[in-house]
């Protein structure tokens, strides 16, 4: 399974050097995850294909990896919580700790949208119309499409 970043350069983009993690805790599967499901609507295949053959180098360090990144840690940290708990009793992830999470995470997204939007002309894979992001907006709860 081929990912933008790779579980080492994913776990350095997301944990600072006081979190005690093993490396390990980022795996190849949850970056295919997070690329699938938060990447890839919004940039559309055909730019998908070219960030994972490594085109696009200021695009990807300025925009998508601080995305992944972000989203990547939003979707491990329940799951580093049931790990190291394993054993030790059930340890429940912060609610507000996952609400900060995903409102880092939904802002990289919307700036990775917006940086595209403003510069379609640099990236001929992508296509604004097939960009959900485009198409609605979630302000607290409320999903707007428009």
């Amino acid at each position: 399974m081929k990912t933008i970043l790779t579980p080492k350069q994913m776990y350095d983009q997301i944990f600072s050097v006081e979190e005690n993690y093993n490396p390990s805790a980022v795996r190849e599967v949850d970056i295919a995850i997070v690329e699938s499901r938060y990447l890839l609507p919004i940039v559309g295949e055909g730019l998908y294909n070219a960030l994972l053959e490594g085109s696009y180098v200021e695009l990807c360090n300025n925009y998508v990896a601080p995305m992944l990144g972000a989203w990547t840690r939003y979707v491990v940290e329940p799951l580093l919580a049931e790990r190291c708990s394993a054993g030790h009793g059930a340890t429940a992830v912060d609610a507000e700790l996952l609400a900060r999470l995903k409102m880092i995470a939904s802002a990289t997204s919307r700036r990775l949208s917006d940086y595209l939007n403003a510069n379609v002309e640099k990236f001929s894979e992508y296509n604004p119309i097939d960009n959900p992001l485009n198409h609605c907006s979630i302000d607290g709860n409320i999903v707007q499409i428009y």
